[in-house]
């Protein structure tokens, strides 16, 4: 993908987005776009600076936000995400070792970052449930430029027919973490299924030994032209409760730019 299509995409997706009516809600605080706006600025600033550091790269955190966002994404979709992986390799050490403790610690007690998102819309949650799935198990360019563009701490997807491995910083932390989550197994989860939702993402999450560290439970339903996801990511109880939020808000900035793709998709 050539710099002039992802400048081309990113800013027909930001277009299509501010469009769209997104209702953001965390635990009873309603979020913005203007707040989302400005937590994935001062992330793409954090995620400039760190792509500088391990690649010598030339890229301005201050940037306005929007010319950020696509130098970072151009520049993650240039260096491909194997590259990227293999350079955070020290970082992931680190997370792993972090995970580990952190799971061990807690005992098999969790927390868990809860979102809501709310759009009116003419697209029912059967197709939202099945294009969101698509672009998470399969591998091409275009969904790697899905989920770079989707969130500044993402840097690798890679997923399977049954699972997905990610490379992100989770929450507010700086360290990137590697996990695989193994979806329809819920063998690890402590959340539950809930009636009021129509279909569910759902698998445990675990690292590289195959330790189970937590998992996902993403909830979507439509009724009366209205889509609702209830996002829900499990994590070791041991987890600060600052990242625990900041994860939640991760969880609103990935999944409303994951919606617009998938929006744009039905429209296109």
């Amino acid at each position: 993908m050539i710099k002039k299509d992802i400048y081309e995409n990113i800013q027909n997706a930001e277009s299509m987005y501010d469009q769209l009516p997104f209702k953001f809600i965390i635990g009873n605080k309603i979020f913005s776009k203007e707040d989302l706006a400005d937590w994935q600025y001062r992330e793409y600033k954090k995620t400039a600076i760190l792509l500088n550091k391990l690649f010598n790269a030339d890229l301005d955190p201050n940037l306005s936000y929007l010319d950020l966002k696509k130098s970072v994404i151009t520049f993650k979709m240039a260096i491909g995400q194997e590259t990227l992986s293999r350079r955070l390799l020290g970082q992931l050490k680190l997370g792993n070792l972090a995970t580990v403790v952190g799971t061990k610690t807690a005992f098999q007690r969790r927390k868990v970052s809860i979102a809501d998102i709310y759009l009116n819309t003419d697209i029912d949650a059967q197709f939202f449930i099945d294009t969101f799935n698509q672009m998470m198990m399969a591998n091409s360019e275009e969904n790697q430029f899905y989920n770079f563009k989707a969130n500044p701490n993402h840097f690798y997807s890679s997923g399977s027919d049954t699972s997905q491995t990610v490379i992100e910083m989770t929450g507010g932390t700086r360290i990137a973490n590697k996990f695989t989550l193994v979806y329809g197994d819920e063998s690890g989860l402590k959340t539950n299924p809930n009636p009021d939702f129509q279909f569910e993402s759902a698998g445990t999450g675990k690292n590289d030994s195959g330790l189970v560290i937590g998992g996902v439970r993403h909830l979507m339903t439509s009724s009366n032209g209205v889509f609702h996801a209830r996002l829900q990511v499990e994590f070791p109880a041991s987890m600060p409760n600052y990242f625990i939020n900041q994860h939640a808000i991760h969880l609103l900035v990935e999944f409303s730019h994951w919606l617009t793709d998938i929006e744009m998709k039905h429209h296109s």
